[in-house]
């Protein structure tokens, strides 16, 4: 389509059922004007059939020739893009049908932004309504508006140091303006994480509306599950902590570097997986929890 603003990259690994509805919510946007980018990553369930199944030229689909891990997979996906925008539109979530339109609205209300976001509603594998504990957390941290959320400098990244309030996957970033590298390799769980953090370090706007144009879900088979369950997700919090605390002492940011030290919310998160851990029986879990809500690292 030759006037598409927006590619929605959708990295794929497995999962042919919320890849068919995520494919479908995209197709019910209101605003037509899109492109959307498949880029399948081996993972053992060719999805070339389910996207040429919606017999919509404006998907394409591409497989890799060997799996590109996630960082890999989504850094494919920024050099494949040719629109100004990019969403990295996960494969096992949907969007709301005004999502391209929000994001729309947004970037255009704000062209030196590098990236938008808008709320997202918690859904489970079923497509229901999920509430969880840390999903009410972050409703209290965030920015109390009814209108757009500017963030930048370092009063945006201390907001974002005390608590990860940016569900990431809403993300539509400006391609042109993303610092040089794109997502690190060095990341598992907090790929986008890292990269809001460069941009706001690098001076860049990140701005968001206050509307739900996503959904977010939440099932036991996803990477956010996984790497929970394991700890890789707060070895990974803890650590990208650690550098935003290094970055921001040499560059006298010393609010948003005693906010990283201290670690709050990722200690708190961890102490709360602790008590799930006691209550499920999962004794290996408790000590590595228990010590990193204590001592805010992972023994």
């Amino acid at each position: 389509m030759e006037n598409a603003r927006i590619t929605y990259a959708v990295p794929y690994y497995s999962g042919l059922g919320y890849l068919r509805m995520a494919l479908q919510s995209l197709i019910g946007q209101e605003n037509k004007h899109w492109l959307a980018i498949v880029l399948d990553d081996r993972g053992g369930e060719d999805a070339e059939e389910t996207v040429r199944s919606f017999n919509d030229d404006r998907i394409s689909y591409v497989r890799n020739e060997t799996n590109l891990g996630l960082s890999g997979n989504w850094n494919k996906a920024l050099s494949l893009v040719t629109t100004e925008l990019v969403t990295i539109f996960h494969s096992d979530d949907e969007l709301e049908s005004n999502y391209t339109d929000l994001i729309f609205g947004l970037m255009t209300r704000y062209p030196e932004a590098v990236a938008g976001h808008c709320r997202a509603r918690v859904i489970g594998p079923t497509g229901k309504a999920l509430w969880s504990l840390p999903d009410e957390v972050k409703k209290i941290i965030r920015p109390k508006r009814i209108d757009d959320i500017v963030t930048q400098g370092e009063e945006g990244l201390l907001s974002l140091v005390k608590g990860a309030w940016i569900f990431c996957p809403t993300l539509c970033y400006r391609k042109s303006l993303l610092p040089s590298g794109g997502f690190s390799s060095t990341w598992k769980f907090v790929l986008d994480v890292d990269l809001t953090s460069r941009i706001l370090f690098d001076g860049g706007v990140v701005v968001g509306t206050p509307t739900v144009g996503y959904r977010y879900r939440r099932h036991l088979t996803n990477q956010t599950a996984l790497l929970t369950e394991s700890n890789i997700r707060f070895q990974e919090e803890i650590d990208h902590l650690n550098q935003v605390s290094l970055r921001s002492s040499e560059i006298g940011w010393k609010r948003v570097q005693r906010s990283a030290n201290r670690k709050v919310i990722v200690r708190l998160h961890m102490l709360y997986q602790a008590l799930r851990a006691i209550v499920e029986l999962k004794w290996l879990r408790i000590w590595p929890l228990l010590h990193g809500a204590i001592f805010g690292h992972l023994k």
